[in-house]
């Protein structure tokens, strides 16, 4: 498996918090337009350790591989996405989004 997440460094524009979310919680929907996604899921975070990276939500996305992922990325779905992003998202955002692409090595259940 093979998944691409996007970090929201920063914070929420004063007043838009609400906004924000929701806008975010649309955006991890649209992600199940994407040819072979597996799962999308949204963390928002709640705590942090004191000097972590002011880290205010990942968005993370799912692929059987790394082939999967990039073509989905080259996609025009992609280019939908991102226009949403800047149009809706971003405005209510101070702060930058840093992407991470990740082999999953390994995966523990716990029941």
């Amino acid at each position: 498996m093979y998944v691409r997440c996007g970090y929201f460094i920063g914070q929420p524009v004063q007043g838009k918090k609400k906004e924000l979310d929701e806008q975010l919680h649309a955006v991890v929907e649209m992600y199940r337009r994407f040819p072979g996604i597996r799962w999308a899921s949204m963390l928002v975070a709640d705590e942090a350790d004191v000097g972590a990276p002011a880290i205010y939500a990942t968005i993370q996305f799912c692929f059987d591989s790394k082939a999967a992922l990039e073509a989905a990325l080259a996609t025009p779905h992609r280019q939908e996405l991102r226009a949403h992003y800047a149009n809706a998202v971003m405005p209510l955002f101070e702060g930058s989004v840093q992407h991470a692409n990740q082999a999953v090595s390994n995966i523990v259940f716990s029941i």
